[in-house]
């Protein structure tokens, strides 16, 4: 096990986290494009969501990816989707990227 923790993640799979974070940061907007954004009320803004990512613990390859969905600003529960996978973060986070493409608004 000690053997297994030392060895990872392998070179080959930071480098491919190194690769995906920077793709992800030529994607950042750094500034507000929708006009409740620019409302102190928010007025306009209908969900709030947050995610998260967590590994089973002593275990570095299998992890537990969640989204939940509220709707804004009564901040009642809409939406909940959970995924475990048994891979390395990168990859747990792929359902919730499809899950966005697929049911963006």
């Amino acid at each position: 096990m000690a053997q297994e923790a030392a060895e990872w993640p392998p070179e080959e799979t930071l480098s491919l986290w190194k690769r995906e974070q920077a793709q992800l940061k030529a994607r950042v907007v750094d500034r507000d494009t929708e006009a409740w954004q620019r409302d102190p009320a928010f007025s306009g803004l209908r969900r709030v969501g947050g995610v998260d990512v967590s590994f089973v613990k002593g275990d570095s390859v299998r992890a537990c990816a969640s989204l939940v969905v509220l709707s804004y600003p009564e901040l009642e529960f809409c939406l909940q989707v959970a995924k475990q996978n048994r891979s390395f973060l990168p990859s747990a986070c792929q359902p919730f990227r499809c899950w966005k493409q697929l049911h963006a608004p």
